[in-house]
């Protein structure tokens, strides 16, 4: 009887021995399916073999782990998506939390403030350095209300105008902040101002004719018994500024349908050596009345030019007219043309008064004169160079100036063969 008991005994032993052992064994299982959860790993395996309990537990874990994996993989796509939009802005966003740390920021940010450091965990005043995007965050935070500024950024080699808007926001958890936007309006303002400069100045050079005319005009009303070669003289001036005006407006015409891209370039082809020496046939008269010469320098080849006859003849008649206008009697002026693999350069030279170098870069700009009073007086819009520019530009070529004041100036331009540009781009 005492063997059986022993015996029985023993087995017990090896039963509740073994059961623990799978316990443990289901233990560790269980574990490792934790603690690769924990880690945002993905278990190996979620089963267990008679595991009981164990298994009932596996699978809501694995339960658990599929609902994750869902979580993770939304979060994910909406991260890229995020990304994507943030990438893709040209605008500077920053997300800012209440202790004015920023806690997000897109490329844009900084490549507008070309940052050298990780934005991420800097407070706004210390990444940025500017105090009034610091006040507008405090301010927001402060009144809960969306708030917007113009801010001058200085802080570049180039200064520029910013547009800043900051609207508070609460996070999932709660969490108080706000999102700004930094957008550059440099061009905005810059375009602004050449409105504004462009009003000015038409109003300025209608300004000056229209006035002489009314005076001319009271005086023919006052005097209508006036002796006739002084009203000759009178209907004189009064023709003089008439013309004046009719090529203001026909120049300012030109100008708005250039920018506006209502003229469309006619483009044919132009045989340059006997198109330019046509041109410079027309100026002979003129050019000799101040005792100019006129010279060709001319290759004895040269390729057809597909462009605007019109435009183009324009374009040249201007640079001559300019060359031979500020030229002093006696002087000369040089016409050259060239070929390169891809363009023509049309070269107009002069050795004339010049040009000096803080005036030189301007000079194409609408309305602007090296000497204003010599200009006008000499019957000059102001707008010349500038048509120039833009119908160059127009046939997809440049233009450029040379000059050394007091001794002569040189106006280059380069032109496409085919010139086939978009005649409808404007050009500021």
């Amino acid at each position: 009887m005492g063997w059986f008991l022993a015996l029985l005994l023993i087995c017990v032993l090896g039963w509740l021995g073994w059961r623990y052992s799978r316990f443990l064994e289901h233990w560790r299982h269980l574990q490792t399916i934790v603690e690769d959860l924990a880690g945002g790993r993905e278990p190996k395996s979620f089963v267990f073999f008679n595991g009981g309990r164990f298994t009932r537990i596996a699978t809501k874990l694995e339960q658990l782990a599929d609902s994750q994996e869902r979580l993770r993989r939304r979060r994910s796509r909406q991260e890229m998506n995020l990304q994507t939009i943030l990438s893709s802005m040209e605008e500077a966003v920053l997300v800012v939390d209440r202790q004015h740390k920023i806690r997000l920021v897109n490329p844009a940010l900084t490549r507008m403030f070309n940052l050298g450091i990780d934005p991420l965990g800097q407070s706004v005043l210390q990444l940025l350095r500017e105090v009034s995007v610091d006040e507008i965050v405090t301010l927001a935070l402060k009144t809960w209300t969306p708030q917007s500024r113009e801010l001058y950024w200085s802080g570049q080699k180039s200064p520029r105008h910013l547009a800043l808007s900051v609207t508070p926001m609460r996070n999932a958890s709660g969490e108080e902040g706000v999102v700004a936007i930094l957008r550059d309006i440099s061009r905005l303002k810059q375009l602004e101002e050449m409105r504004k400069e462009f009003v000015a100045n038409v109003s300025h050079e209608l300004r000056t004719p229209l006035s002489i005319f009314r005076g001319y005009l009271e005086n023919l009303q006052d005097s209508p018994d006036m002796p006739r070669s002084e009203l000759v003289d009178n209907l004189a001036v009064l023709d003089r500024h008439a013309l004046r005006l009719n090529a203001l407006v026909d120049d300012l015409l030109i100008v708005a349908r250039l920018e506006s891209r209502e003229m469309q370039l006619q483009r044919e082809p132009i045989e340059l050596l006997t198109f330019l020496g046509e041109l410079v046939d027309d100026w002979k008269l003129r050019s000799s009345r101040k005792n100019i010469r006129i010279i060709l320098d001319f290759p004895d080849f040269l390729p057809v030019l597909f462009a605007d006859v019109l435009r183009v003849e324009q374009v040249v008649n201007n640079l001559i007219d300019n060359a031979v206008k500020y030229t002093q009697p006696g002087g000369m002026v040089t016409i050259r043309a060239s070929a390169s693999n891809s363009e023509i350069r049309i070269e107009v030279c002069d050795n004339g008064v010049g040009i000096g170098p803080n005036d030189l870069p301007h000079i194409f700009e609408r309305f602007y004169r090296v000497e204003k009073a010599r200009s006008r007086e000499q019957g000059g819009t102001g707008l010349g160079l500038s048509i120039v520019k833009h119908i160059v530009q127009a046939h997809g070529g440049q233009v450029f100036a040379e000059s050394t004041h007091g001794k002569g100036s040189t106006i280059s331009l380069t032109l496409p063969f085919n010139s086939g540009a978009d005649s409808s781009l404007p050009v500021n």
